[in-house]
């Protein structure tokens, strides 16, 4: 069997019709008038035999694929898909991940796929494909985007933010399935990314394919990112959804997050015990869920013991609520060396809430004592002594290593906020200027100053995570652009400040509130004179040895 033509192609395919099976998957695809499928036509091919018929073109011209893929048949475009993932995946071998010649190839099935997208217009056409091209792609080494080769990440996202607020569904379920991918090689930022564009998706089809990348993240990388993600997100996820992203988990525990499904405060109705049980079990995994459930739960109580004392307060209800939730996580001043220690020795569970309430006033009241003694005038964090790390045998080189990897990794994982807020504050630590104030910051980034800080203690917390886990000589996966970012930075440390600038400046642009940003940058240029986080040409450059950056960043990660 010879075929080089998409109409050899075609012909040979419209020979092996089968009534009956056509008459099936009319039914199965869904193509009665209104429904998802309307209008598309079948052929009554098996997907085996479709495989069989691409093995035999395989070396079918590119340019042949597009009157494939403009078939009326489904099978036909199937045929077409199947034969770009071939290709794409002979080129996409660990020997030619960087040749010049197999990235341009790539580029070009990609460019391909893209500009057909709508005709892969069911949701097994875009399964049987998407991950396999697009989502093998966002690894790998490309041109496009730009004329520097390299993995290009902004351009990526520029790519899958179109196809996942573009009118059709099937562009819209292609931005979430092709990190099915992206999660089987370790990457979890493009799931968690596109399942929160979509979250309130109101397509039945959407629902199902978020819930089924949230389950294999969770599977393939890390399930407490997945609890993390439902922790936030479960109450308002959609029934199918969330019913797909924990099907994998225990009877028990499926049933706990179906239980927070459609309540506007996702903990009320969960039985104090069983409350009480879930932070004792979360603070062994160093989890901040804590702070989520303890301000559903009781924060209207709070907010009335924080009434009597507010006028005796100089910070408002929102930081002190956060400030007094790591109280009861890490004791005071982190002599508590348990989190939730308190917590442990409660003997009668129904008492929790009053427990806590009760502490809160306790809490209030030492503050407003402390306050009174103090001056009002703010101690610059620059001027207060670093905290006392305990005795270690770390090596220089070993502080190096897991410093350039740390930082690598947090680029890597965090969404674009996170990411920004992570660079800032280390090019805050390491240079003399005096920083922008975080209300303004947070205002910037489009967000209430409390949520701003709970997103700093989720940074820290994670961060800690993953430095612990370096030093206890895990590999953290990183995809090769971040692997590169990780060499650089370990074998030019000198230069650290330097590389960090131009990591902060791209990850500016990459902000959809990037003009915010700028706007302030810009402000305190005129009323200082510098660009913030930049030294001018006369300043001295920034250097920093390894040890005294590592004395910084623990200041930084331990909270």
């Amino acid at each position: 069997m010879t075929m080089t033509t998409a109409r050899e192609i075609i012909e040979y395919m419209e020979s092996l019709q089968d009534e009956k099976q056509r008459q099936n998957l009319i039914r199965f695809f869904k193509t009665a008038p209104g429904e998802y499928g309307f209008g598309d036509e079948f052929l009554g091919i098996k997907v085996p035999q479709t495989r069989d018929v691409v093995k035999a073109v395989k070396d079918t011209p590119l340019s042949e694929i597009p009157e494939l893929l403009m078939s009326c048949w489904h099978e036909v475009r199937l045929c077409g898909l199947l034969i770009l993932v071939n290709g794409f995946e002979r080129l996409s071998t660990k020997r030619l991940t960087n040749d010049l010649e197999a990235i341009r190839k790539r580029d070009e099935i990609v460019t391909l796929y893209l500009e057909y997208a709508e005709r892969a217009n069911n949701w097994d056409l875009v399964d049987l494909s998407v991950h396999k091209i697009i989502g093998h792609w966002l690894l790998l080494p490309t041109n496009l985007g730009g004329e520097r080769l390299g993995q290009n990440r902004d351009y990526k996202l520029q790519v899958l933010d179109s196809l996942a607020h573009s009118p059709c569904l099937w562009k819209q379920r292609m931005s979430i399935v092709c990190s099915w991918k992206t999660s089987q090689q370790g990457d979890p930022s493009w799931c968690l990314r596109y399942a929160e564009v979509h979250l309130h998706h109101p397509h039945d089809l959407m629902h199902k394919a978020v819930g089924w990348m949230l389950r294999e993240m969770g599977s393939r990388v890390s399930i407490d990112l997945l609890r993390d993600f439902l922790r936030q997100h479960a109450h308002e996820m959609p029934r199918t959804m969330l019913r797909y992203a924990i099907e994998k988990m225990s009877n028990e525990e499926r049933q706990m997050w179906m239980s927070y499904r459609g309540n506007t405060n996702p903990y009320a109705a969960i039985p104090i015990p069983d409350f009480v049980d879930i932070i004792l079990h979360d603070s062994k995994q160093c989890d901040e869920a804590a702070y989520y459930l303890l301000h559903h739960r009781i924060d209207k109580q709070l907010r009335e013991v924080f009434n009597v004392y507010s006028n005796q307060l100089l910070d408002d209800y929102g930081d002190i609520v956060e400030d007094f939730y790591l109280y009861l996580r890490e004791g005071k001043e982190g002599k508590n060396s348990m989190p939730f220690q308190s917590f442990r020795n409660i003997r009668n569970k129904e008492s929790f809430e009053g427990w806590t309430i009760k502490t809160f006033r306790n809490y209030l009241s030492n503050r407003a004592k402390e306050e009174r003694r103090i001056s009002l005038a703010s101690v610059p964090v620059g001027d207060l002594p670093p905290d006392q790390l305990p005795p270690s045998l770390i090596t220089d080189e070993r502080k190096l290593y897991v410093a350039s990897e740390l930082i690598a990794y947090a680029l890597q994982v965090f969404y674009p906020r996170g990411r920004f807020i992570f660079l800032r504050s280390i090019l805050t630590m390491l240079n003399k200027q005096r920083a922008l104030p975080n209300e303004e910051i947070a205002e910037a980034l489009g967000m209430s100053y409390l949520s701003y800080r709970v997103i700093v203690h989720r940074l820290k917390c994670n961060l800690t995570i993953f430095r612990i886990r370096l030093l206890n000589g895990e590999k953290l996966r990183l995809d090769s652009e971040h692997q590169q970012m990780a060499n650089r930075i370990y074998e030019d440390f000198t230069n650290l400040y330097p590389q960090l600038i131009t990591y902060y400046s791209q990850c500016i642009e990459s902000l959809k509130c990037r003009d915010a940003i700028k706007a302030l940058r810009q402000q305190y240029y005129e009323a200082t004179g510098n660009m913030l986080h930049e030294p001018s040409p006369t300043d001295t450059p920034v250097c920093i040895t390894v040890t005294a950056f590592w004395n910084k960043l623990n200041r930084l990660l331990l909270i």
